[in-house]
């Protein structure tokens, strides 16, 4: 595939709707939709975006609350506020497909589920939308029953590793487009799989989750519960671990075009321009950026935290092997790649905080 053909998702990030749909547009033949949070209220969203602005403050294992409760709260409507008028105006000038995608939503009986879904159906009417991305399957089953000819994507939340999930996604909920779980991209032959049987697949491509990471679920989950996960373990065994991200880099993309149909952009919660530097850097296939410019969360929040800015601008996309795209982080200790390739980037002093550890007292 020429690199000029390729189609993402782009995230709306809260920003000036009118600035953000204008560069929207400079850039439309490449975008397959803009996914924008769901205001189902002026004051209130169903997403784990909330977390950017709900007053806390990670301390290791405390957390203290923001000093500025109605700052957040502010900052928190004018999001919302934005992206109501993002989703108003672009109307019928990009496809906009609503992430409704933590794994679970608690409701304790099933009527209380149905009114929630039937609350989706009425803001996708309202606001015309093209589709969803879910990862409830119960959600998903009630809304293309309420709404049969609305586009159902799948969200990585929903952890579809296999083809009879598929199967059954796309015959009960009518799902078009299958996001598969972040760690896939690392099981290239499985992504080959499902494309030969149909399905056509959106990647998550920019985000550093670690390849293996033993905590990824859990992570998820404690978002979907409204609960904050104080223990990262985005670095477990070193240096070594900044590399091993569950990441496409734009060079990279060549070798998944065969069997990616859509590449998913990150970035909800960035400022700015992020998603169109992001999504620009794709689509030149730039190799010059550092990877904290272009890459986000993981393995590179974790860098954010441990390193000095100016380090982690000489620890640009040229540096990370190759050898990652097939590799999957399988032999380590035999190879040590990434641990020499970051061992001349990284002094020395650093390398003991990218080592997981555990601190408890009785």
């Amino acid at each position: 595939m020429k690199a000029n053909r390729r189609m993402y998702s782009l995230p709306y990030n809260g920003t000036n709707p009118e600035w953000f749909l204008q560069e929207a547009e400079k850039r439309k033949n490449n975008i397959d939709h803009v996914y924008c949070e769901l205001p189902l209220t002026e004051s209130n969203m169903f997403s784990h975006v909330r977390f950017l602005f709900d007053g806390k403050k990670n301390t290791g294992s405390k957390q203290k609350a923001n000093p500025d409760p109605e700052k957040t709260n502010l900052k928190r409507a004018n999001y919302v506020k934005n992206c109501a008028e993002f989703l108003r105006i672009s109307k019928g000038k990009v496809r906009r497909i609503c992430p409704v995608n933590a794994m679970y939503y608690r409701y304790d009986t099933e009527e209380e589920l149905k009114d929630f879904v039937i609350s989706l159906a009425r803001a996708a009417n309202y606001y015309q939308l093209e589709g969803f991305i879910l990862s409830d399957y119960r959600m998903a089953v009630l809304l293309h029953a309420l709404l049969p000819e609305l586009e159902i994507h799948t969200s990585c939340n929903a952890y579809q590793w296999n083809l009879r999930q598929m199967e059954i996604w796309r015959d009960k909920c009518g799902v078009k487009v299958f996001n598969p779980p972040r760690e896939i991209l690392r099981v290239p032959e499985n992504l080959k799989k499902m494309h030969d049987k149909g399905y056509k697949l959106k990647c998550l491509i920019n985000e550093g989750c670690l390849m293996g990471c033993p905590n990824s679920f859990n992570h998820n989950l404690s978002i979907a519960m409204s609960c904050s996960a104080p223990i990262l373990s985005c670095c477990q065994n070193g240096i070594a671990d900044l590399f091993r991200a569950n990441w496409i880099l734009p060079r990279w993309q060549k070798y998944y075009d065969e069997y990616v149909d859509i590449y998913k952009i990150a970035g909800r919660n960035s400022e700015g321009d992020y998603p169109f530097k992001c999504m620009d850097a794709y689509l030149t296939e730039n190799n010059d950026m550092s990877l904290s410019e272009l890459m986000i969360s993981g393995t590179i929040m974790f860098a954010h935290r441990m390193l000095p800015k100016e380090i982690l601008q000489k620890i640009t996309i040229d540096k990370v092997p190759d050898k990652l795209l097939s590799c999957e982080c399988s032999s380590c200790e035999q190879c040590k790649l990434c641990q020499t390739i970051l061992a001349e980037l990284i002094p020395e002093e650093y390398h003991s905080r990218f080592v997981f550890k555990v601190n408890v007292e009785k």
